[in-house]
């Protein structure tokens, strides 16, 4: 696989309705449980001597109504969209920055609505979402910090007081710069390590689909040609290329064939097959010890990856293929992987991608 197109493989393979359906069922679910083991360890607490403000059960009590609402709505309704998704996200960000209100971050019970959301994230969407997810948290968590230090706590509790309710009680350790400073470094990691977690489970499992994507289309009445198109218009489609081109040689007689697939006005075209000049037959079917080779023009040369066959990188080795392809075939990137059938008959694949 090509390391600057790698990422390009989850998009090839998005998840499908029901997928999503059954990750936003996993997610509420554990949603509610989470609030429910955190209010039961908040009652708990009286019993050790740590008394909490009286907002912070009212607090949990709407966060698990909301949770609920959450795991109903996802259990009855027939698709869940986009806007849905982004608008259960964007509460689930809000409120353990309102909970860290009024107790510390760090406490066990409370940190684990961060690694929720951070985890939530990370089975929506990815990697990148998943630290972004931990940046706004860190930046809600400074405006809050921010709004209790210019004396908006005190306004709100004069108010509470005219309605003669309970102040808010902030937790002041909470609000500590040093202390900020580390849980914010905490969520930037954790967003990390799930965000990469979660991009490599994903890659994985876009792989398994694309690979099977692509065998799929293996049809034995649709002949040899229909089946080259469907197999090498896929590829072409995964790596975002603009030509997709096999060289394959027979068993037998050793002539050299080459399948082209270009793009057409819908997806690709049609495939069509040329006999290779016996003088260019060992450029298509090059000789190198490489068996997947990436390239890209460059300045000077060719910027290359080369891989054996056991997927390691292979350093200091000629590309003087490379410059006797170019030669033939105009492109400014390709990829090329070899494939052995038997011990006689071989064939070489390659496309050219868009720089």
């Amino acid at each position: 696989m090509i390391p600057v197109y790698r990422d390009l493989w989850r998009f090839r393979a998005p998840l499908s309705a029901g997928e999503v359906r059954r990750t936003e069922r996993w997610l509420a679910s554990a949603r509610v449980l989470l609030i429910v083991a955190a209010e039961l360890a908040l009652w708990m607490e009286p019993a050790r001597g740590l008394v909490y403000s009286r907002w912070l059960y009212w607090l949990l009590t709407v966060y698990l109504v909301h949770a609920v609402v959450v795991l109903l709505l996802v259990r009855f309704r027939p698709q869940s969209t986009t806007a849905f998704r982004l608008v259960v996200h964007a509460a689930d960000i809000l409120w353990p920055v309102l909970i860290s209100l009024f107790v510390p971050a760090q406490r066990g019970q409370f940190f684990l609505f961060f690694v929720f959301v951070m985890a939530a994230a990370a089975y929506r969407w990815g990697m990148w979402a998943t630290v972004g997810t931990a940046a706004t948290a860190v930046a809600l968590l400074e405006a809050e910090a921010f709004a209790v230090r210019a004396g908006l706590e005190l306004v709100v509790d004069r108010w509470l007081r005219q309605l003669h309710l309970a102040p808010l009680g902030v937790s002041v350790r909470e609000l500590d710069p040093q202390q900020l400073f580390m849980s914010s470094v905490y969520l930037i990691v954790l967003g990390f390590l799930l965000g990469y977690m979660a991009e490599n489970q994903k890659k994985m499992r876009a792989e398994r689909t694309v690979i099977m994507r692509v065998l799929s289309s293996t049809r034995v009445e649709a002949g040899l040609t229909g089946t080259m198109q469907q197999i090498l218009g896929e590829v072409m489609t995964i790596y975002g290329a603009r030509r997709m081109l096999s060289a394959s040689q027979e068993t037998h007689s050793y002539r050299v064939f080459l399948a082209e697939v270009g793009h057409g006005e819908n997806g690709s075209g049609a495939l069509h097959w040329r006999e290779a000049l016996p003088e260019n037959e060992k450029v298509y079917l090059f000789d190198s010890p490489a068996d997947a080779a990436y390239a890209a023009r460059t300045a000077d040369g060719f910027r290359t990856v080369l891989l054996d066959h056991d997927g390691k990188r292979l350093k200091d080795i000629s590309t003087e293929f490379l410059d006797a392809l170019g030669r033939l075939e105009n492109f400014e990137a390709m990829a090329s992987v070899r494939l052995i059938f038997g011990t006689e008959g071989q064939a070489g694949c390659s496309c050219s991608i868009p720089s």
